[in-house]
């Protein structure tokens, strides 16, 4: 009677990189002003992430299905905060600071004014205020002058070349992941 060998429980089959590497293209697309720090940071965050969830299988592999859901699912979510806190940004806010700033500006829609986006002065030291002009300018795309007067981010050095003349051309002009914040207003239609 030879040993039977025991078959690959199903969470065990998935490959242990999908959730690091859908991590990092959603963070290329969404915050790509890394500056050389991502071609430090991306193969760390990936060898560890990949210890991290190889460890995990290894001491889980004779469990349970549903004991291996338990303690995996929270080691991927762990491995995808890790992506996340450990991406680099060149001159803004960390990338959790940054998510932080665009859901208080979204979750206060109904505060912002004209003067959130008409006073607005775009400068790296960030707090949040580009978070919250992006809104202003969407709930008051209506109002803004599209006679080529109006720049985006109020900024008439950078984009001196690309005035505000059409409201179907604002999202595009608009950094990454301000594109997503309009994107979801948009969609949920504030």
């Amino acid at each position: 009677m030879g040993s039977e060998k025991q078959a690959p429980q199903p969470f065990i089959r998935i490959n242990r990189s999908v959730p690091t590497i859908c991590m990092f293209y959603i963070l290329i697309e969404l915050f790509p002003y890394t500056g050389l720090g991502r071609i430090l940071a991306l193969p760390l965050v990936f060898i560890l992430n990949a210890a991290l969830i190889i460890s995990v299988i290894h001491l889980i592999r004779k469990l349970s299905p549903l004991w291996c859901a338990l303690i995996l699912v929270p080691t991927i979510l762990l491995s995808m905060w890790n992506t996340i806190l450990f991406y680099p940004q060149e001159f803004s806010p960390s990338i959790p600071k940054q998510i932080k700033y665009s859901v208080a500006a979204i979750l206060h829609y109904d505060d912002v004014t004209p003067a959130d986006w008409e006073g607005y002065t775009y400068h790296p030291s960030r707090t949040g205020e580009s978070e919250k002009y992006v809104v202003a300018l969407y709930k008051y795309k209506r109002q803004v002058p599209l006679d080529g007067t109006t720049y985006f981010y109020n900024d008439t050095d950078y984009h001196k070349d690309h005035p505000i003349r059409s409201l179907s051309d604002i999202p595009s002009e608009l950094e990454p992941h301000h594109q997503f914040i309009w994107w979801l207003l948009q969609t949920f239609e504030k």
